[in-house]
């Protein structure tokens, strides 16, 4: 009798250490997952549309968790190329505004490079602001510096209080900022981010001049690894052919159950009616997206399946 107490006993003493040992072994592949789903940037290197205090920097800071080296590049141009060159791991492009529409250039690019894959998205909010010297007065400003978006955007402010500015397009919001800080030239102006005034040791003369309150941008951000096929957010991918065949298109998508979030025009430069369509639907699987390309007058080409932020 006392030995099957003693050997209930010792039995019942040992459950809570096998339990601890599942639940460590639990705990341990809850952190692997974790891991898994929160990939480390810390190494990367990332090209972005420069100079320093672009919303393009913004964007990489908001994916990247401000991990990574950033490099800036003049142009989107050079900063793809770096990519498929290997010099970077990662290119963030700018690809659509809520007032100054798809960013075609862009597009064109992400177009023209096959072997470029979309990994990421980020949707920022955008608020424009008139940069200046300090001390400068509204009255002075005779010239307007600022990325195509962001003339486009600040239009109707310009308008209604500089009608009289000369505006000159440059190569990004903070180029703009940039050139009025080494002009120094109070009669200059940039339309750019509240955080170039800082960079550049700039006034924020007027802020908040976009045509729209819910201004935002997409970014893309691109990857040379192969697409992903797992299902996220988002899914997008390229379709080219005929207009006459886009409506066949469009219904193929709705009987799929995917939802149309974006869709862009392109000319192929071929022939007039012939286009490549930069379609990006959310509620997608790759699997959906291969039933599309079934009995279809389209080519196409998958750009991947990627988290939005």
């Amino acid at each position: 009798m006392k030995k099957t107490l003693s050997l209930l006993l010792a039995m019942v003493l040992c459950l809570p250490f096998t339990g601890c040992r599942d639940s460590a072994k639990q705990n341990s592949s809850a952190e692997t997952q974790i891991s898994a789903e929160q990939p480390s940037y810390a190494s990367a290197k990332i090209s972005y549309l420069g100079p320093e205090g672009t919303y393009t920097q913004e964007a990489c800071e908001v994916f990247f968790d401000k991990q990574g080296e950033l490099l800036p590049y003049v142009t989107v141009n050079n900063e793809v190329k770096s990519l498929t060159d290997q010099e970077t791991d990662y290119a963030v492009i700018p690809q659509e505004n809520t007032i100054g529409g798809a960013v075609t250039e862009y597009l064109d690019t992400l177009i023209a490079n096959s072997t470029v894959a979309v990994t990421g998205e980020v949707e920022l909010p955008i608020s424009q602001n008139l940069l200046t010297l300090p001390g400068t007065q509204l009255s002075q400003i005779k010239t307007v510096y600022s990325h195509k978006q962001g003339i486009v955007q600040g239009k109707e402010w310009l308008e209604q209080n500089l009608p009289d500015a000369e505006v000159i397009e440059v190569s990004s919001t903070a180029e703009g900022a940039k050139k009025v800080s080494e002009e120094k030239d109070s009669s200059c102006a940039a339309i750019a981010s509240a955080g170039c005034a800082e960079v550049y040791g700039l006034e924020l003369l007027a802020a908040g001049i976009q045509n729209n309150d819910r201004n935002k941008t997409r970014f893309y951000v691109l990857t040379t690894k192969a697409p992903a096929q797992a299902k996220s957010d988002r899914l997008a991918f390229l379709a080219s052919g005929s207009a006459s065949d886009l409506p066949a298109l469009m219904s193929a998508i709705q009987k799929q159950g995917m939802k149309l979030i974006t869709l862009h025009d392109r000319p192929q430069k071929t022939e007039l009616g012939q286009y490549h369509y930069l379609i990006e639907c959310a509620d997608s699987s790759y699997e959906s997206y291969t039933k599309l390309t079934q009995n279809s007058g389209f080519t196409f080409h998958y750009l991947g399946s990627f988290p939005l932020r």
